[in-house]
């Protein structure tokens, strides 16, 4: 009779893991399903790029590509969204899209204005760079681009020396 009891034991804490195991699989496929929707960090465009932003402001170099969700049909994004926790001013800061996505009409990505960047439904990379020490009116950009390697481009930093 120990035996058995031993045996069923063994059984039912077996059983616990396997449900433990069961219940995170569940938790990381519904994880997946409410991250497709809007939720998770980089979500909020405006706050990803801020966020990006802040981290280079005063600094040389670019920062690493962050991808975010623009889930509304036309987001428009000024530099003062961006830029207020900084102490960047306007004239020294620019958004500049890949060529590639500045297709469609509406355009996917619009920067022709001088005070803000336009953003179409969709995903998007971002990448803040900056050189403060450039000789240029432009010291820092943020590049947007479709892909991480493609916004990674458009923040050239050769062309803020």
């Amino acid at each position: 009779m120990n035996i058995r009891q031993r045996r069923g034991q063994a059984f039912e804490t077996m059983m616990l893991v396997i449900s433990v195991i069961v219940a995170l699989a569940i938790l990381g496929v519904l994880m997946n399903i409410l991250g497709g929707i809007g939720g998770g960090i980089g979500s909020d465009p405006k706050q990803a790029i801020k966020q990006k932003v802040e981290e280079q402001a005063g600094k040389p170099g670019a920062t690493s590509p962050i991808k975010t969700k623009v889930t509304v049909t036309e987001l428009r994004i000024n530099k003062l969204d961006v830029l207020g926790g900084t102490t960047l001013s306007q004239d020294e800061f620019e958004f500049l899209c890949d060529p590639a996505i500045e297709v469609g009409e509406p355009l996917q990505c619009d920067d022709t204005s001088d005070s803000r960047v336009t953003l179409q439904k969709g995903d998007y990379y971002v990448v803040a760079c900056g050189n403060p020490d450039a000789a240029v009116d432009v010291k820092y950009r943020v590049g947007i681009g479709k892909t991480a390697g493609s916004a990674d481009e458009v923040c050239d930093l050769a062309s803020l020396d």
